[in-house]
């Protein structure tokens, strides 16, 4: 496929929504990445997040990519799932990416507001993972390498 912006990528996925709607049940989709960033390339992958209903199972992720890879005539499209990914992808997802489809608003609300609450209970881990990493950084440019492995202060 040649390189699309997010504007024929949102059309392509609206001439299809009913047909996926038939096969999958899909409550949000989310373009993310360079294209919902607006810089992506002819060497850019095409990035996607779907959120199905209570039903979900791995082999409905694994025909969708298919079913994805057809209607949009590319073998690089980046499928996650929002049903299982982690907090602080989800986050990054809502936050910059760009919604394409949800089937009604209340799914929508509920979906972002649970992400947003287990992404800022996280915080304080984040944070001290970051800490962590930032000293470990500085031991080794320091040399210290040897004297101060991963947990050993």
């Amino acid at each position: 496929m040649l390189q699309k912006d997010i504007d024929e990528v949102e059309k392509i996925f609206k001439s299809m929504l009913d047909e996926l709607k038939k096969n999958y049940d899909i409550k949000l989709i989310y373009v993310f990445g360079s294209y919902a960033k607006g810089n992506n390339t002819k060497n850019s992958d095409l990035d996607i997040a779907v959120l199905f209903g209570d039903g979900y199972d791995y082999m409905d992720k694994l025909n969708l990519i298919g079913d994805l890879i057809s209607i949009f005539k590319r073998d690089d499209i980046d499928l996650v799932v929002l049903n299982t990914a982690n907090p602080v992808l989800r986050h990054q997802i809502i936050k910059f990416g760009k919604l394409i489809f949800e089937e009604n608003e209340d799914i929508k609300v509920e979906f972002e507001v649970k992400t947003l609450r287990e992404y800022m209970d996280m915080e304080p881990f984040r944070r001290t993972q970051m800490e962590f990493v930032k000293e470990w950084i500085e031991n080794v440019l320091e040399g210290d390498y040897d004297k101060k492995h991963i947990g050993n202060n």
